[in-house]
């Protein structure tokens, strides 16, 4: 069997991430690489060359225009990480190439342009792997299980939290960085692994209440934001994110009640247990604090696609339309910030740029 072909778009801070978990699969191998800056693509080929092993016979191909990588016919998979903004418009066009893609958060900047990728790849049976990767963390998907499984009893009510700090060096490092029209928001861009898990766990809300903040008036995007999320159920959820507590991350945790149990996961990076109780006990907190270092998420990411691809086995993908239920409860939020009442859902189309200033 040959090696899966994978692209990658987009050589900057992620980048690494997927070069290292690329290198840790069997049946695959980065055969292309692609960014404008010449300087991190050759970074990027380095670092495949240091973590690649007996792959290292392969050398990936550069690329300083994408469409030239998506015309490559030996290209399967392309992997976009590129600035939020092209997301959309970069996984529509490998889709148009007939690649399988596997596709950075947020997937888009808006519902319209989500819709088009998920018509696309329907059309054209095609893969689309989103980028949610804390799904593939054991914990998290034992938490899945029990919640589904009942074993909380009726959900009550749930919240996370991201507590994070990014200085307004980090927006001033490129032009794109903290605008509605190229970034998205905070929510977007860090919020949104926590909020995926809460909205896989508990199912999508009815109604959201949302508030903003903005400490950096140099930018154009929110820096503290704040929703109410209510569920067809009756569970109520509270969102709490900021990416200016100082000096450093705090915290990015996630808490679950039911009528049965409680589970609060938390730390710098939700890698701590700090509440782990069910009345019958189906999975102790013993058997909880065993999976708790297994963090090799991308790796199983990647290993999912993989299998999905070759072996045409899709079960365990975050698909597009979990990506858009994760992109659209954001969009709630933001939306009801901007009219200043209730958002329900399902919400009309929506796009960042309603958010920009006048």
């Amino acid at each position: 069997m040959n090696d899966l072909a994978i692209g990658l778009i987009g050589c900057g801070s992620i980048a690494a991430k997927h070069v290292s978990s690329i290198a840790k699969c069997n049946n695959a191998k980065l055969a292309a690489l692609c960014d404008v800056n010449i300087e991190r693509m050759k970074g990027m080929s380095a670092l495949w060359r240091s973590v690649s092993g007996d792959k290292q016979q392969n050398e990936p191909v550069l690329f300083t225009d994408y469409r030239q990588l998506l015309a490559e016919p030996s290209i399967a998979v392309v992997v976009i990480a590129a600035i939020s903004g092209l997301h959309a418009q970069i996984a529509i066009e490998a889709l148009t190439a007939n690649k399988h893609v596997i596709l950075e958060k947020p997937i888009a900047l808006s519902l319209r342009d989500a819709d088009e990728i998920i018509r696309l790849a329907n059309e054209r049976k095609l893969i689309v792997q989103v980028c949610h990767q804390l799904r593939y963390r054991p914990l998290m998907r034992k938490i899945h299980e029990l919640v589904k499984e009942g074993a909380l009893g009726k959900i009550l009510a749930a919240s996370v939290k991201l507590r994070i700090y990014r200085p307004l060096s980090y927006y001033q490092t490129s032009a794109w960085r903290g605008t509605w029209e190229h970034d998205g928001g905070m929510l977007l861009n860090q919020g949104i692994h926590a909020i995926d898990l809460l909205q896989w766990y508990l199912g999508m809300p009815t109604q959201v209440y949302g508030e903003l903040g903005y400490r950096f008036s140099s930018k154009e995007t929110e820096d503290v934001a704040f929703g109410i999320l209510s569920f067809p159920g009756g569970a109520k959820a509270m969102i709490e994110a900021n990416s200016v507590t100082m000096p450093e991350n705090l915290e990015q945790s996630l808490f679950v009640l039911g009528e049965k149990g409680v589970i609060s996961i938390g730390g710098p990076k939700m890698d701590q247990i700090h509440r782990w109780y069910m009345e019958d006990q189906p999975f102790s907190i013993e058997e909880a604090m065993r999976l708790l270092p297994d963090q090799n998420e991308h790796v199983e990411m990647y290993r999912t696609l993989i299998q999905a691809c070759l072996e045409k086995k899709e079960a365990g993908l975050v698909d597009l339309m979990e990506g858009r239920r994760s992109l659209e409860l954001i969009f709630a939020i933001y939306l009801s910030a901007q009219i200043a009442q209730v958002a329900h859902l399902p919400i009309p189309e929506f796009t960042t740029l309603q958010m920009k200033p006048e």
